[in-house]
């Protein structure tokens, strides 16, 4: 990789390095996780073939060629980042709308806020992105979709949210599995145990790993949706914690049984999110006003 390679992400992140003066502040503040942060700094002196930062007690210092470069990166993260707004606003002006969505909200929510969009906004054409929560961040971030909805515990850094819904985890197993005739079941027992889990940077994931950390933890089984979560546990790879919402027909046709958690607290609200600075465009205002809950 040379410095001809270096992408926005590497801008960005050198240039939070310099506004924040530590690789962890900067990880925070543009969305990454911090061993990436450093990796991505570590390529980027590779590539340079200079020291861009000295890593001190007090946190991450600098070099005299990195506050060079750091300065030049902010330019570019600003330059760039008033592109993404001027064809945001050019778009919104056509009644264009990019949604972006986390799973469980674009599978179980977002087809009837649609459909009244539709039916309510002539004029408006919506496309939606589906991500994990990280993702929908991260197209947020980079001016790609106007308006995102996410189900994470926490919001990013720099960016306006609204609570638009409620939704609860469950613990879920086959039918045959001993849980499912248990009666409640410890969470020392649901930390301890083999879950099936969805992938880093899910909203679901996040949500598990903060209910269960308390309680310890145990060997962790990733897949990449809620369908192939479901699937794994119906097939006997181990208990699942996922959204009700996602598992709701397999619960009803007794595919799957719901383990009884009550000193888990698996509740979790889900989220509109767009970037603080400039007002949301009117079809992204309107389109808010469908899927807020009444009253």
């Amino acid at each position: 990789m040379s410095v001809r390679d270096w992408d926005l992400r590497h801008y960005r992140l050198l240039a939070a390095v310099a506004e924040h003066g530590s690789i962890g502040a900067a990880a925070r503040a543009t969305g990454m996780a911090q061993p990436n942060a450093s990796r991505l700094l570590e390529q980027m002196e590779r590539s340079a073939g200079f020291a861009l930062a000295r890593r001190t007690p007090r946190g991450t210092e600098l070099t005299d060629r990195g506050r060079v470069v750091a300065g030049l990166a902010a330019e570019l993260v600003e330059s760039a980042e008033g592109i993404a707004r001027s064809v945001a606003a050019l778009e919104a002006e056509r009644g264009a709308l990019h949604l972006c969505a986390s799973l469980t909200v674009a599978e179980h929510l977002m087809p009837a806020w649609l459909a009244a969009a539709q039916q309510r906004l002539p004029g408006v054409t919506a496309t939606l992105d589906v991500g994990n929560s990280d993702a929908v961040f991260e197209r947020l971030r980079s001016g790609a979709a106007d308006l995102g909805f996410v189900e994470g515990p926490t919001v990013q850094t720099g960016f306006r949210y609204l609570d638009v819904a409620r939704d609860e985890l469950v613990v879920v197993v086959r039918p045959d599995h001993a849980w499912a005739h248990d009666g409640d079941v410890p969470p020392e027992a649901v930390a301890a145990a083999g879950l099936v889990v969805r992938e880093p940077g899910s909203g679901t994931r996040q949500t598990a790993d903060a209910a269960l950390a308390p309680h310890g933890t145990g060997p962790r089984f990733e897949v990449g949706s809620n369908a192939a979560l479901a699937a794994s546990v119906a097939a006997g790879l181990g208990p699942g914690v996922v959204s009700r919402l996602a598992v709701l027909p397999a619960l009803r046709s007794g595919r799957l049984a719901e383990v009884p958690t009550p000193a888990l607290r698996l509740g979790r609200v889900l989220r509109a999110v767009w970037p603080a600075g400039p007002p949301l465009s009117r079809s992204a205002q309107d389109f808010l006003r469908i899927v807020l809950p009444a009253g």
